[in-house]
């Protein structure tokens, strides 16, 4: 069974065009995880992710299922740290406007109404990541309020309002990246775009959880 599945991938690459679909999504997907790697500037996202590493909090809660829906990027302080949820959500409530708002539903009947109600679903996203950042922007201003435990402050710049608004801007323009990654392969790559842009974030996430169920339960035992 495994040298079948090894046989259809080898295959997969005999075909140019599915190679270039392959090669150029895996591209855009390591572009992705670069966009959960880079700290947000002014911020001292390596204070952070020590503190979830040292007190396992990444792992469970509500934050640690964000993180992992984020690949990582909420607990590093990174420029993709709201994710690509906004675009998810944006798309879902214009779905759920088209059921009951008639203009929309007429839309969605229309020829090329559909381009119109996605390019909706963008601008709906832009303001959901507006307010987001900002929320998110004034909890990495006061850390000791957000995240129990933990000591220090995380924002190194100065005026506050320079660094609200510039986090905000930042983490807006981190998501509309990974919407347009999620775009692009969908169009020119294997397809899927926004489900590969999650599944690879979580993917990123398993060896750090693998170790922390190996601490959990083996290394428990052992000193039992």
């Amino acid at each position: 069974m495994f040298a079948s599945i090894l046989n259809t991938f080898a295959n997969c690459f005999k075909i140019p065009e599915l190679k270039s679909r392959i090669l150029f999504t895996v591209l855009l997907l390591g572009i992705c995880r670069l966009v959960a790697i880079v700290h947000v500037p002014g911020l001292d996202g390596g204070a952070l992710a020590a503190f979830f590493e040292s007190r396992k909090s990444a792992e469970s809660g509500i934050l640690g299922m964000y993180g992992m829906f984020t690949g990582g990027a909420f607990e590093h302080c990174a420029i993709g740290s709201l994710g690509i949820m906004p675009y998810i959500s944006a798309t879902i409530i214009i779905q759920l406007l088209t059921a009951v708002v008639p203009t929309l539903s007429k839309l969605a009947r229309e020829e090329g109404g559909r381009v119109k109600l996605i390019q909706y679903g963008r601008y709906l996203t832009v303001l959901l990541c507006l307010g987001q950042g900002l929320v998110m922007a004034l909890g990495w201003e006061h850390p000791t309020t957000v995240f129990s435990g933990f000591s220090g402050k995380l924002v190194l710049i100065q005026p506050l309002w320079w660094y609200r608004v510039q986090t905000t801007l930042v983490l807006t323009t981190g998501t509309l990246l990974l919407m347009w990654l999620g775009e692009q392969i969908s169009d020119r790559g294997i397809g899927n775009g926004v489900s590969l842009v999650i599944t690879i974030g979580i993917l990123a996430r398993l060896p750090m959880a693998g170790q922390s169920l190996y601490e959990m339960f083996l290394t428990t035992e052992g000193r039992q």
